[in-house]
C-alpha cells in the first residue's frame, strides 16, 4: 500500500488551516442578514433567467465578458444613475460573485501587509476578516447614531499619519451599516471627502444594503459627492434579492480596477445568475423592493416592540434603524454578551456579539440581532427569550451606561 503522502514543509508560510463551516440556527435566529424568505421572488428568477437564455443562451458555449454580463451592467448603470447620483459606463462596472469578491480584489489592490486601514469603530466581520487575511492594520473610527463623526475621523487620519501609519483607505458603509444600522447624513458625507481629500486618503463605499430601506430617503453616495476617482463604489444584488444568489459589483476608476480584478477567484462571475438577476429586476424591480421592505419593517417593529416591553429600565438600548435587517444592541458595561452566545445559542437565541465586529478589540456588551429572516411573532418570542437568558445569567441588570 502506498504511503501517505506529506505536505509536511510544503505549505505557503501564508496559510493557515480554516475550518468547513456548516451554517446552524437557532430556533430564533437572530445572527445572519438574510433577508425576508417569504418574499424571495423564485419563480420570477427563473422567469427572467428563462427570458434572458431566450435571448442570448447562445452565448453560453464562450466564456462571457470577464466584466461581467452586458446586460446586467446596462441595467446597473441605469440603477445607479436614477437610485445613486451617478453615471458610469456600462463597461466599467465589473460583476463579481458578491460584494465581497468586490470589496477583496479592491482591498487586495490598494493595500500592502502593514498598511493600516480605518473603518467605522464596528464594522462587518466579513471585510474586517478580510483586512486581516489581507495583513492590514484596522483600526475603527469613533461613531455616534449617525455614523462616522467627520472631526474624529479627520483626527484620528492626522494622529496616525504623524505616528508613521497613513492610511491607505477608508473603508466605510454609509448606508444602513453592518452591523450599527446608522445611515451616514449627507452633510457628514460631504465633510468626509474633503477630509479624505486634505489627507490624501481614497475612500470604499460598501452601498449593499442601500435597496433595504424602508423609512425616509437614500443619502447621496460618496460616489456621486465626488467624481475625482477617490471612489470606489461596491454593491450588491445578493442582498436585494437572496444572499445565495452571490452577486455583486463595483465601480472604480481605469487604474484602480484593473488592478483589482487580478484579484478575483474567477474570469467573470456566473452567466445563469446574471441573466436570471437581470431578467427578473428589468420586470420588477420596485414591486419586489415594496413587498421585501414592508416585511423588514413590520419585522423590525415587532423585534423593536419586545425589546421595550422586556428590556426597560435595564440600561439597555436597540437602535432603529430606516432600512436593512438588523439592529444593535448595546448593553450596560460589563454586560459580556461574548461569553453569551454560546449558552444563549442553545438555549434558543442565535446572534453575534458585537466584539466580531470590532477592530479595536472592544464591543463584547454590544450585539448584532437580525429580524429579516424570522416572522414578527418569532422576532417578539425570540427577544423575551433573549431577555430571560440574560437574566438567568445576572446580566440583565448590569451597571448603568456611562
Amino acid at each position: 500500500m502506498t504511503s501517505t503522502f506529506s505536505y509536511a514543509g510544503r505549505f505557503s508560510k501564508d496559510s493557515v488551516d480554516t475550518e468547513v463551516i456548516h451554517p446552524t440556527h437557532a430556533k430564533y435566529d437572530f445572527g445572519t442578514a438574510y433577508p425576508p424568505p417569504e418574499t424571495a421572488p423564485l419563480n420570477e428568477l427563473v422567469e427572467g433567467l428563462i427570458a434572458g437564455l431566450e435571448r442570448e443562451g447562445h452565448d453560453l458555449v464562450y466564456y462571457p465578458d470577464s466584466n461581467g454580463n452586458l446586460a446586467l451592467r446596462e441595467f446597473t448603470a441605469k440603477k445607479l444613475e436614477a437610485d445613486r447620483g451617478f453615471k458610469v459606463d456600462p463597461e466599467d462596472i465589473f460583476i463579481c460573485a458578491g460584494s465581497g469578491e468586490a470589496n477583496y480584489g479592491l482591498i487586495n489592490a490598494l493595500t500592502d501587509p502593514g498598511s493600516t486601514v480605518v473603518t467605522e469603530r464596528f464594522v462587518y466581520n466579513g471585510t474586517l476578516g478580510q483586512l486581516r487575511a489581507a495583513g492590514c492594520n484596522v483600526v475603527g473610527s469613533p461613531m455616534d447614531d449617525d455614523g462616522l463623526i467627520p472631526e474624529a475621523l479627520d483626527e484620528l487620519f492626522s494622529s496616525l499619519t504623524a505616528a508613521g501609519n497613513k492610511p491607505r483607505m477608508l473603508y466605510t458603509i454609509p448606508e444602513h451599516q453592518n452591523p450599527t444600522g446608522t445611515t451616514l447624513p449627507t452633510s457628514r458625507r460631504k465633510q468626509i471627502v474633503d477630509i479624505c481629500h486634505k489627507h490624501g486618503i481614497p475612500i470604499l463605499e460598501d452601498d449593499c444594503y442601500v435597496d433595504l430601506r424602508f423609512f425616509g430617503e437614500a443619502q447621496e453616495s460618496f460616489r456621486a459627492l465626488d467624481d475625482s476617482g477617490m471612489v470606489s463604489h461596491v454593491a450588491s444584488y445578493s442582498k436585494l434579492l437572496l444572499p445565495g444568489l452571490r452577486l455583486g459589483y463595483f465601480v472604480a476608476s481605469k487604474e484602480v480596477r484593473e488592478r483589482a480584478i487580478g484579484f478575483r477567484s474567477s474570469s467573470t462571475a456566473n452567466h445563469f445568475t446574471s441573466l436570471a438577476v437581470e431578467g427578473f429586476l428589468k420586470e420588477h424591480m420596485q414591486e419586489h423592493k415594496d413587498n421585501q421592505n414592508a416585511a423588514l419593517l413590520e419585522k423590525r417593529n415587532a423585534m423593536i416592540s419586545s425589546f421595550g416591553e422586556h428590556f426597560g429600565g435595564t440600561g439597555a438600548k436597540l437602535s432603529e434603524p430606516q432600512g436593512g435587517c438588523y439592529t444593535w444592541l448595546e448593553m450596560p458595561i460589563g454586560t459580556d454578551m461574548t461569553s453569551l452566545r454560546d449558552k444563549a445559542f442553545d438555549a434558543g437565541v442565535g446572534y453575534i456579539a458585537g466584539s466580531v465586529y470590532a477592530p479595536n478589540g472592544d464591543g463584547d456588551n454590544y450585539a448584532r440581532l437580525c429580524f429579516g429572516y424570522e416572522s414578527p411573532e418569532k422576532n417578539r418570542d425570540g427577544v423575551a427569550l433573549l431577555a430571560q437568558i440574560l437574566d438567568e445569567n445576572g446580566m440583565l441588570n448590569a451597571a448603568p451606561r456611562d
